[in-house]
């Protein structure tokens, strides 16, 4: 399965990853003793594996997640969508098991539920299966990930597959929309936010390129192993070492060098015009922060987009209570070699322009004292901290949700995140609106049917864009 990252938002009071300021809200009389330890622990395998280990007796089960610092971001042009190809000839043949049937027969021996993801930044292979057959589980992953096949008969069938998702994404309204802002956000290296890649090199895919793939990311210097759930975490180095201790780096492997994508530097306005679409929808697109380079710029613009959708604030009161959108809300998706905060509402077309003026003219006011209460402020710390008590509490989640954190911003990261939002000052936020969106280049576009556009006087400019 590819997964597109794409921007994560506050729509109708939800935000981030999960709900927001209406959980914290309904949860203010609750009195949250202080967030536990995190409880993983990090070892190097001899041949450069990292090894997560997120012990929990609670119930016999174990999840078992390899993750590898990958996806368009480590690609070139002439392969991009490839990483995602590869994703799929994971769960193909291999030495041990060298067909799909004998793939599927050991997923239903040990009782496996089996899934992978593709992004831009990371790249995600994960099953869970009872504990009990945890070491015949680290084989299984270890067989797949280190001797593939990727044999050509495989390679048609998938690609038709992937081809086929392709074909689906493509077949939404908003597709051409979607890229047509990615380009004008990235420039020349769009691509490497582009995980579903080009078709063309999808079709003309080659064995030759998908180990040129496996040798560059899909190696233990670039890769995690995370084991979540019932095991003894004295016996597991072992255990892992047994199965993937033959899996090397090349001898001239080098990690793939990932450049930090320069912000736009102009703003651009475009009209898009598709047939089938129901609403208006506004987005507005402003560089935002890079996590490897401006980590304590993230925290301000995730409580941000959190405080925006809180039902007593004054931002959903404008645009949500009083009919003129019927979602509105911004957001901030974290990754490491770009960023972007994103604000969008969805209205009726009559109503299109005049959100989307009023939108813009409302950014500024988020940085002005008492468009922010101290109520909304503490609710949004809240939303984050409860947030991560639910994450804690699901074992297969928070072992996936660790191997995303690894591979994008380091687990450092991760482990002093709560901490570190507790610490943001209502005057961090008003600073990170008047440094990032006052007055600084966006991307603005309204997006619907070529007869509501014809209704309001819209014209569609979005070819002439560049």
């Amino acid at each position: 399965m590819m997964k597109l990252k794409r921007m994560t938002l506050t729509l109708v009071g939800i935000a981030g990853l999960c709900s927001s300021a209406a959980l914290a809200s309904n949860a203010r009389a609750i009195a949250l003793a202080p967030t536990a330890d995190v409880s993983f622990s990090v070892t190097k395998q001899p041949n450069g594996l990292e090894l997560v280990m997120v012990p929990s007796p609670k119930v016999p089960l174990a999840t078992i997640v390899l993750v590898a610092k990958a996806g368009s971001m480590t690609e070139t042009k002439d392969i991009n969508g490839l990483t995602h190809l590869w994703e799929h000839m994971f769960f193909k043949g291999n030495k041990r098991l060298p067909n799909q049937e004998a793939f599927m027969t050991r997923v239903r021996e040990l009782g496996i539920i089996f899934n992978g993801d593709t992004s831009t930044e990371v790249v995600r292979y994960y099953f869970t299966l009872p504990s009990a057959f945890l070491d015949e589980g680290l084989q299984f992953m270890a067989d797949a990930i280190a001797t593939p096949l990727l044999e050509q008969t495989e390679l048609e069938k998938e690609r038709r597959v992937v081809l086929d998702e392709y074909d689906r994404d493509a077949s939404s309204p908003s597709f051409d929309r979607y890229n047509l802002t990615r380009r004008l956000t990235h420039g020349s290296e769009e691509y490497r936010r582009n995980p579903l890649g080009i078709r063309k090199v999808i079709e003309t895919a080659t064995r030759e390129q998908l180990l040129r793939i496996k040798d560059e990311v899909f190696t233990p210097g670039n890769c995690a192993l995370l084991v979540g759930g019932n095991f003894d975490p004295q016996k597991l180095p072992a255990m892992v070492d047994k199965h993937f201790g033959t899996w090397k780096n090349s001898p001239q492997w080098r990690a793939v060098k990932r450049p930090i994508l320069p912000g736009f530097t102009r703003s651009t306005n475009y009209v898009m015009t598709r047939p089938d679409v129901e609403n208006a929808d506004i987005s507005i697109t402003f560089d935002g922060p890079r996590a490897v380079v401006n980590r304590e710029e993230t925290y301000p613009a995730d409580l941000l987009g959190r405080m925006l959708g809180h039902k007593n604030g004054r931002f959903y009161k404008k645009f949500i209570d009083s009919g003129l959108t019927f979602s509105a809300g911004a957001g901030y998706f974290t990754q490491a070699d770009a960023g972007e905060f994103s604000v969008n509402a969805s209205t009726t077309p009559e109503k299109a322009q005049q959100a989307k003026d009023l939108l813009l003219a409302e950014i500024s006011e988020w940085r002005r004292p008492g468009y922010f209460s101290a109520e909304q402020f503490k609710d949004a710390k809240r939303g984050f901290e409860i947030e991560r008590r639910f994450d804690l509490n699901k074992i297969s989640e928070h072992t996936k949700s660790l191997a995303f954190w690894w591979a994008v911003t380091g687990l450092d990261y991760y482990k002093d995140y709560v901490a570190r939002l507790q610490a943001v000052r209502l005057s961090d936020v008003q600073g990170f609106v008047a440094h990032w969106l006052v007055k600084k280049p966006l991307i603005s576009s309204i997006f619907l049917s070529p007869k509501s556009a014809a209704k309001v006087g819209l014209n569609d400019n979005s070819e002439g864009v560049k």
